[in-house]
């Protein structure tokens, strides 16, 4: 009877955990049905937070195109071009099917932790995401 007891309580517990990892990373549309995946932005993520120089990132991906904002704290402020440059050279050597913006602006890390929140709460319609992209993209360029 206790053996019976441990197999069920085994099989529910297991029935719970997420068995898709990229599911994990993808985010539904608001009410569409439609997913947005953020696979290759959170990729993206990981590739740059294994330089030394960063202390943490945010990324958004639409479609191929992933824009990353960085955190760069201390003395490697300094150095800001050089590890936008570095991350940018990571970034396309380790995720080949990407096109990449890098960036170590806080208002662009701002924007894009919001679009990436909506994104994780299903806020955003793919439309809103294009919107919002675009003004990154202006914000990007000065």
């Amino acid at each position: 009877m206790i053996l019976l007891s441990v197999f069920c309580l085994i099989g529910v517990v297991g029935c719970q955990a997420e068995d898709d990892p990229v599911k994990a990373q993808r985010y539904g549309v608001a009410g569409s049905g439609v997913e947005i995946p953020q696979h290759l932005a959170k990729e993206a993520e990981r590739t740059v937070l294994d330089m030394e120089e960063v202390d943490d990132a945010t990324s958004v991906a639409l479609d191929k195109d992933v824009y990353v904002a960085l955190t760069v704290n201390g003395f490697d402020r300094f150095f800001l071009k050089d590890i936008r440059k570095e991350a940018k050279e990571k970034l396309e050597k380790s995720i080949p099917n990407g096109e990449f913006e890098v960036s170590t602006d806080q208002k662009i890390e701002m924007e894009l932790t919001e679009i990436e929140q909506a994104l994780e709460n299903n806020k955003l319609t793919k439309k809103e995401l294009e919107q919002k992209i675009k003004k990154v993209k202006e914000d990007l360029k000065g």
